[in-house]
């Protein structure tokens, strides 16, 4: 009797890099309403405040000085990879399909890890924090929010990111985290009430290593202006081989629009002594 025929099942699910936190969307003003292409524009335009002057008897008419702020839309990233077709038969998962997602993942992590860099753009930092434990932790957090405050940002329009060892420290000063899917719309880790801030737990926080050193960002969510498009995803076949040619385009732009609206601070790990 022939031996029956045992199929091997492929699932490429589990091997799957687990996703991080993506916060682009979730802490700038989003304008990809207003791009077309690569190579667009966006221009901000306002008038300078009035001057206010002791009345004496006479009138003085100032002209108001017009300010632009132009976000060019000056970055393109793709994806490109093959699918053959003996893997799309023997899958039982869309190899082709999940891999395209995974791919525009990808696209907009790139973009996090950019725009976690301009902290350099920061209009106020505080001093910089080169042993960080549970100590001061809550010192530090105190003097952003003091910064934003300074510059009028209501507290209900602040934001912080930070990366996981902050959080901890967070935590083990008695700060307590909830996860909450509907914070103004935005998903993702929330503050408790008492320090204000809308707060965004991601790896993309800008770091240097071995000891942890990073770069975190608060500001109002006018402060950082972002735009983007995926502008072309596509499926083609093959000229030369039994496969399909997956790839696709992605282009986007990101600038610091009110930097006295974002404050940096700098905080270098240190281990916990007691607690």
């Amino acid at each position: 009797m022939a031996n029956a025929f045992i199929p091997e099942i492929w699932d490429a699910a589990v091997f799957r890099t687990l996703e991080d936190n993506l916060i682009a969307r979730k802490i700038c003003r989003n304008y990809s309403n207003k791009v077309s292409k690569y190579g667009d524009v966006i221009h901000f335009s306002g008038l300078a405040d009035p001057t206010v002057t002791s009345y004496s008897g006479t009138v003085q008419y100032e002209n108001l000085v017009s300010g632009t702020v132009s976000l060019p839309i000056n970055v393109q990233n793709y994806y490109a990879f093959d699918v053959d077709d003996i893997e799309q038969a023997m899958a039982n998962v869309d190899l082709k399909g999940s891999q395209a997602e995974r791919a525009g993942y990808a696209l907009k992590k790139a973009v996090d890890t950019e725009i976690m860099k301009l902290y350099a753009y920061a209009g106020n930092s505080i001093p910089d924090d080169d042993s960080c434990d549970t100590a001061s932790i809550l010192s530090d957090i105190g003097l952003m929010k003091q910064k934003l405050a300074e510059n009028n940002v209501p507290e209900n329009d602040m934001w912080l990111v930070l990366p996981p060892w902050v959080q901890l420290k967070l935590e083990l000063a008695g700060i307590v985290f909830s996860i909450n899917e509907g914070i103004h719309g935005k998903g993702g880790m929330m503050w408790a009430k008492v320090l204000g801030f809308d707060a965004y737990v991601t790896n993309q926080v800008h770091e240097s290593a071995p000891t942890p050193v990073s770069h975190l960002m608060a500001g109002s969510y006018n402060a950082i202006a972002y735009a983007e498009a995926l502008m072309k995803s596509e499926a083609l076949r093959s000229e030369t081989s039994f496969a399909t040619h997956v790839r696709g385009l992605h282009v986007c732009g990101y600038k610091v629009i009110k930097p006295a609206e974002l404050v940096s601070a700098k905080l270098t790990y240190a281990a916990e002594t007691k607690i």
